[in-house]
């Protein structure tokens, strides 16, 4: 009787596989759910970071972009004063290049300078100075005398600035930062061979006159973890943004049309070049209608990467395996990727593998990359600032 009590009250062998099958069924679901909730929280994470930071990048560039100086008439200067300078160089801008080295546009132009930084630069100019002419002078004095120079020295909102991408430090080399530097009209800056020299006044950033060294250390970085930064000007002939043979916008720009792009190796060949003599001659003046900007924004390292190369490949391979496609955001109908330095174009993401690699795109080189690198897509956005002392080639 007693047994047959003790057998009614407890489970059977079935029951409690049935019962663990549930439970355990239980347990996938719930942990499928937090799976995808942490996913989704994660997408989301990496999506917004995103979103604030091509939202950041926008507002820098257009800042510095609608600074730009010009006077649409200017024909009672002695002097052509508002220069629109933009070359297509190596990056890092060494002194010897290497063959198709990926290049970038450097820009240097006449600004519009804030009260603030015209400040700035003025008080670095004046401590300069004293030091230079007065090296015994005590703290105290160097104080007064500054006060009493900066009284003196006029504020007339004008300079210009100095813009280009530069490879960021560390050990992936898909990553760029866009460096900018300020001056005062005519300042000249330490070339490095104990000698001053007008960073304007150089034809070609990164030879002897203005070696790189220096030009990375009167810059100092505006942004940070970018793939790329390109910009586009149209002209009185450009009729489309998109990359045509005819009517397309350019890529370099000389706004005096002084003889200084007229091959690759001085930054690029001006549609309206007119030579030397076009230099200092105010009435030559061209500047540009609009200038588009394309940039490309890293996703944030501190987040699992979007792709990552599973074998090595060549400069030539048109094909390219991922460690995981099924976690690549890129489209499944083609796209762009950069791979360390370098600009790809792919036709079609199938499983694991990228198909129809274009090589070397966007002014990069083909190269050859190693198992394990990240694969970057990151996000893009294109704008446009408008030039408000826009300037035909009214001279014919």
């Amino acid at each position: 009787m007693n047994t047959t009590a003790a057998r009614t009250g407890g489970f059977t062998l079935i029951e409690l596989v049935v019962v663990m099958g549930i439970l355990t069924g239980f347990l996938m679901m719930l942990t499928q759910l937090v799976g995808s909730g942490m996913t989704l929280f994660t997408s989301g994470e990496i999506s917004q970071s995103l979103a604030d930071r091509t939202n950041q990048a926008r507002r820098v560039i257009t800042t510095e972009l609608s600074a730009l100086r010009g006077d649409a008439a200017g024909r009672d200067r002695t002097v052509a004063e508002d220069r629109l300078l933009v070359q297509e160089l190596p990056i890092g801008l060494p002194a010897r290049p290497e063959p198709r080295a990926t290049r970038v546009q450097v820009v240097r132009a006449a600004v519009h300078l804030s009260p603030e930084r015209e400040e700035q630069l003025v008080e670095a100019m004046l401590v300069a100075r004293l030091a230079a002419d007065q090296p015994d002078l005590s703290p105290v004095d160097l104080q007064a005398r500054l006060t009493e120079l900066r009284a003196r020295e006029p504020m007339r909102g004008i300079g210009n600035l100095l813009m280009l991408p530069w490879r960021q430090e560390g050990k992936d080399d898909a990553l760029l930062e866009l460096r900018a530097g300020w001056f005062l009209p005519g300042q000249q800056v330490p070339s490095g061979r104990d000698e001053l020299v007008d960073p304007f006044e150089v034809f070609v950033p990164g030879g002897s006159e203005l070696p790189a060294l220096v030009v990375h250390s009167i810059t100092t970085p505006i942004l940070r973890d970018l793939l790329h930064v390109e910009f586009r000007f149209w002209s009185q002939t450009t009729t489309t943004w998109r990359e045509s043979a005819s009517g397309g916008a350019l890529s370099v720009w000389d706004s005096t049309r002084g003889g200084w792009l007229v091959d690759a190796a001085a930054g690029g060949v001006f549609a309206f070049d007119r030579g030397p003599q076009s230099f200092r001659d105010p009435a030559d003046d061209i500047h540009p209608h609009a200038i588009l900007v394309r940039c490309v924004v890293a996703q944030p390292a501190e987040y699992a990467p979007e792709g990552l190369l599973d074998a090595p490949i060549g400069p030539d391979e048109e094909r390219l395996e991922l460690v995981d496609g099924s976690q690549f955001p890129g489209s499944e109908t083609g796209g762009w990727i950069k791979v360390d330095g370098e600009w790809m174009r792919y036709d079609r993401l199938s499983g694991n593998v990228l198909y129809g690699l274009t090589r070397g795109q966007r002014n990069t080189k083909a190269i050859e990359h190693g198992a394990g690198v990240r694969v970057h897509v990151g996000r893009e956005i294109e704008f446009v600032v408008p030039v408000a002392h826009a300037k035909d080639d009214w001279n014919g």
